[in-house]
């Protein structure tokens, strides 16, 4: 008797889980037909707030997760107008609203397993990579990781990249002492006026940080050793296929496009090339855009909205905190960024 009592309960518990599953699945396939019936879609970006919490690791990428969205909204709609920004102080903020339904899309994601499961999302290609970094002055004559045995380097409390740097320093039988901060402009403040050799986080955290060093700005540079890689990505409700495959291929466009020298300026004289990759990427051939049920010029009117990766990347986070593109160069000038098939 307790056998049959307990296989029925098994059998209830995968009903009820399976039910859930199709209920999500359900949900979240119904996205991209809600965004075309409202003409609206909601996307949520990342600020990263100082001190905000402890997971926030990265800088403040909201600059290019919105222009990421605006590229989204216009392959869907065909224009910009019906994209509404929702910048939240933290990934969690923004996941959390992407699994209610008050936003489609979130972007400037780390992508986790744990996060994944437990928000029920999905996860598109990189939209930039960041890494565990050591910025140094100029005046230090620091120029190697073997160059700060002995020194002092200022990292976040209990932080992950404390943590790293303890392991590479071990690894590599350097000592160092450390000074953990637990408040990030109490470390920023420490590494502009020298407290400390060196200081050590998330590129795009201490390209932000020195940003605010005004006058001093060009008196630090970052070692060239990456201690770690740490892609931001896109993430969509696990399931909604339709939906996922426009953000991937929407971003597999705009570095497409920078690869094939195409524009936001000279988009409109270029979508009358003939070559093969030109064709596949602007729609001449029709093939992506019946695949994804987008207008056959989805492309060209992304690039003329905002222009190509490259450009995106330069008024978004290049020029605002001086930084060079690094690992978010393309893949032909040794970079990671590189596209799918665009067919």
């Amino acid at each position: 008797m307790d056998a049959l009592i307990t296989r029925f309960l098994l059998v209830v518990g995968w009903v009820t889980l399976l039910s859930g599953g199709a209920q999500a699945e359900t949900l979240a396939s119904q996205t991209l037909a809600a965004i075309r019936t409202s003409h609206r879609l909601t996307c949520a970006t990342v600020q990263n707030l100082d001190d905000w919490s402890e997971d926030a690791i990265h800088g403040d990428l909201s600059a290019l997760g919105g222009e990421i969205c605006r590229a989204v909204a216009v392959a869907i709609l065909g224009n910009a107008d019906g994209l509404t920004l929702q910048p939240f102080p933290s990934e969690t903020d923004a996941l959390a609203a992407v699994q209610a339904g008050s936003a489609q899309l979130a972007v400037g994601i780390t992508p986790e397993a744990a996060t994944a499961m437990h928000f029920g999302m999905g996860f598109g290609p990189p939209v930039f990579y960041d890494s565990q970094r050591i910025m140094v002055s100029k005046r230090s004559g620091i120029a190697t990781l073997a160059d700060l045995r002995d020194q002092l380097i200022c990292a976040r409390d209990m932080s992950p990249a404390e943590r790293t740097l303890r392991d590479e320093m071990t690894a590599r039988g350097i000592p160092y002492a450390l000074a953990s901060h637990s408040e990030q402009g109490e470390m920023d403040a420490a590494i502009a006026v020298r407290r400390c050799a060196a200081g050590t986080g998330m590129e795009s955290r201490l390209a932000q940080s020195r940003a605010n060093f005004h006058a001093l700005v060009t008196d630090f540079v970052f070692l060239p050793d990456r201690l770690t890689l740490n892609p931001v990505v896109p993430a969509y409700r696990y399931g909604d296929q339709a939906f996922g495959l426009i953000v991937d291929w929407t971003i597999g466009a705009l570095i497409e496009a920078e690869a094939l020298g195409i524009t936001q300026a000279n988009v409109a004289t270029t979508a009358k090339r003939d070559d093969m990759r030109a064709d596949q990427l602007l729609g001449h051939d029709f093939s992506t855009a019946q695949a994804l049920g987008l207008a056959h010029d989805w492309t060209v009117k992304i690039i003329a909205t905002t222009g190509n990766y490259g450009e995106i990347f330069q008024r978004s986070v290049g020029r605002p905190f001086a930084l060079d593109r690094g690992l978010n160069a393309l893949w032909t000038q040794g970079g990671l960024m590189g596209p799918p098939p665009m067919r």
